[in-house]
């Protein structure tokens, strides 16, 4: 292989190990990120969907005082 082959082999080698490492970092980092003990939580955390502790509390109509 001449002088040529190989600075293009190693740049395109290194390229790729780079973009290898990045990508490696931002996985690691967002799997850090969503795991359960990554970080204290700083309060109650609301989470969608249907709950039975919901405060459903029942408004009972109360009939106006008749105007005169």
């Amino acid at each position: 292989m001449s002088v040529e082959q190989n600075s293009g082999m190693q740049k395109t080698v290194r390229q790729f190990l780079v973009a290898l490492t990045a990508c490696l970092a931002v996985g690691a980092g967002a799997a850090f990120a969503v795991s359960p003990g990554s970080a204290p939580e700083s309060g109650p955390v609301q989470h969608a969907g249907v709950t039975v502790d919901w405060p459903h509390n029942t408004a009972t109509a109360t009939p106006a005082p008749p105007v005169n």
